[in-house]
């Protein structure tokens, strides 16, 4: 920018016929000229190819104008809770180090008209809309003169657009690929929902890269969470299509094994005797058979009853033994019931699960876009101002 400085000298008055003299900036050193600093100022320099840029004049009257070329990098607090569709209110501030409103006085020479070429001053991130200046007086260690210009510049989206907010939602439908893939297709699905989450990581990272470490919530971090909030729940969708999968499997096969012992098959050990397994194994037709076995046994038993034949005692003892163990089998299955573990969901088909995704995941999402887009475009900035925002 171009500081240019007025004062008058009374000591530098001559006569009027010599008009305006310019003369070498280096005389600036051996004359009186005001001690200006830049009141938020973080690093600044004076450019000096071939030489210094400063300007000295000399009017009759003894007044004096002073100016310099000159880069400045100024401090401006912004509050960034709708970034990257926010606002600033910057400052930038000139002011007496030394002297004291009783020694000088700052004013502006020509009122509202002392800043020019500020309609052609161009961003790239940024689209200035106003400034306005004023003067004051400040007082620290005394009372100092001081002049400030204030503007308000509005940041450009279009870059954000495409380096952050396209690129995510181009990740969150990449990730509802996944629901038309088959769910034996273990290794595509979990591939595709681990590089999206890692994908969305890395976005999130580079946003945060580029900001200050602030507390406070922005606007683009709601979108990259949620965005990340959708690709994860993409894979733990497959988590729960795949749990249910296994777990109809588990139960068909629960199934088959309570049919199987319903029908009388008892699990027995090795070391039972053959015909003690034969007794255990049989089904409701071997226990009609064996109980009229058992009773023609014990008839012909009776016949030899005089005889006192071991047959009766034998033929007893293993009806009272058979019925034993039944008995013991039918108890063993009722705790077997009773220790079943809790009922599993019932769901008769996963593919269900992956044919509501198809369509609650898109619309959730595009609710979502619609409410984020409609509160920080049309409640914060107004409509009257909407096409002014995405400026590439």
């Amino acid at each position: 920018m171009y500081l240019r400085q007025h004062w008058r000298d009374e000591r530098l008055a001559y006569d009027s016929t010599y008009g305006n003299v310019s003369v070498d900036g280096r005389l600036a050193d051996r004359i009186w000229v005001p001690d200006t600093y830049l009141v938020n100022d973080k690093r600044s320099l004076i450019h000096d190819v071939t030489v210094k840029n400063r300007l000295l004049r000399f009017h009759h009257d003894g007044t004096i104008m002073y100016g310099i070329r000159m880069t400045t990098v100024a401090a401006c607090m912004m509050d960034l809770r709708n970034y990257p569709m926010d606002e600033q209110n910057c400052t930038l501030e000139l002011e007496s180090y030394g002297y004291t409103t009783d020694d000088i006085t700052f004013t502006w020479q020509y009122g509202d008209e002392s800043i020019e070429g500020f309609e052609n001053i161009e961003m790239p991130q940024f689209a200035l809309v106003e400034y306005d200046l004023n003067a004051r007086n400040t007082v620290s260690a005394g009372s100092y003169p001081r002049l400030s210009m204030s503007f308000r510049i509005r940041r450009n989206i279009g870059f954000f657009i495409l380096q952050t907010y396209l690129p995510s939602i181009l990740i969150v439908i990449l990730s509802w690929v996944s629901f038309w893939i088959n769910h034996e297709a273990t290794a595509a699905r979990v591939a595709l929902g681990i590089t999206t989450v890692l994908t969305m990581t890395t976005i999130s990272t580079s946003v945060r890269a580029t900001l200050p470490r602030i507390s406070y919530i922005k606007s683009i971090d709601i979108y990259v969470v949620t965005c990340f909030a959708f690709v994860f729940a993409a894979l733990l969708e497959y988590a729960v299509v795949n749990f249910n999968h296994w777990a109809e499997k588990r139960k068909q096969m629960d199934n088959d094994s309570s049919r199987k012992n319903y029908h009388g098959y008892i699990p027995v050990s090795q070391n039972e005797s053959p015909a003690r397994r034969r007794i255990l194994n049989s089904d409701d037709d071997d226990d009609e058979w064996s109980d009229g076995e058992v009773r023609n046994s014990s008839f012909r038993s009776y016949q030899y009853s005089q005889t006192n034949s071991p047959c009766r005692l034998r033929g007893r003892k293993n009806g009272k033994l058979r019925h034993a163990w039944l008995n013991l089998g039918r108890r063993h299955q009722r705790r077997k019931k009773k220790r079943r573990r809790p009922p599993l969901p019932n769901i008769k088909n996963v593919d269900s699960i992956d044919s509501m995704s198809r369509i609650l995941f898109p619309v959730g999402f595009i609710l979502f876009n619609v409410v984020y887009w409609f509160s920080y475009l049309k409640i914060f900035y107004g409509s009257e101002e909407l096409p002014a925002m995405v400026q590439f």
